[in-house]
């Protein structure tokens, strides 16, 4: 029997197995969700319906999310998340506004194409996400994580500290304007494509800032 002390402890840094696979699957289930969302609306889906349609009882779906508001939160921080992994390896003599946006393109277009959904499909869904009170506060959050985020990318392509309120101002407005784009898109204004509804927000901001 091994005793604790010869326990082998994580490593600093990594997450603790459980956690891993408890994000897995929370990330599964919303994208289960979002079949659904997309079928049938976000409101004539039920609890029942994801957690059926995901294969676990109504106390397991309860041990993942607090409620159906909140399913929507691990597949909205899938394409902020692929966003800033995309900005990330950005060659670093790309012009920040060209990074920004080409970075958005390709992380849309990877996401949808690994996630099986069409674009124009997703409106509905995000515009629930953006105008419904139950998930608009997921929406923000969500938003204000990928600002976060942003900023130590936005200070190594740079050359400033993440403490540079340059840098701070620089990703609160990148944020905002694709915020702001994807809203105007979900909403039906402006093209087909989200990323040319970004350039259109991001070009906006070419004079501002570090931009």
């Amino acid at each position: 029997m091994t005793s604790k002390r010869n326990r082998a402890a994580p490593a600093p840094g990594r997450p603790a197995l459980s956690a891993t696979r408890r994000a897995a699957t929370r990330r599964e289930v919303a994208m289960v969700a979002a079949h659904l969302f997309i079928e049938n609306g976000y409101t004539a889906t039920t609890v029942d319906d994801i957690a059926a349609a995901a294969g676990m009882g109504l106390r397991t779906f309860y041990r993942y999310f607090a409620g159906k508001e909140d399913v929507v939160a691990p597949l909205l921080a899938i394409g902020t998340q692929a966003w800033a992994d995309e900005l990330a390896a950005c060659p670093p003599d790309v012009p920040l506004r060209e990074a920004l946006s080409r970075s958005y393109r390709t992380a849309t277009a990877g996401t949808l194409a690994a996630e099986g959904i069409a674009e124009t499909s997703l409106r509905p869904l995000v515009r629930a996400a953006t105008q419904l009170p139950a998930l608009r506060a997921t929406w923000l959050r969500v938003q204000h994580d990928c600002e976060t985020r942003l900023i130590p990318i936005l200070a190594a392509r740079t050359g400033r500290s993440a403490d540079d309120l340059d840098v701070a101002l620089t990703a609160a407005m990148a944020n905002t304007a694709v915020r702001l784009a994807t809203e105007l898109w979900a909403a039906g204004k402006g093209p087909d494509s989200a990323a040319d509804v970004v350039d259109t927000c991001l070009a906006r901001l070419a004079t501002q800032s570090l931009l």
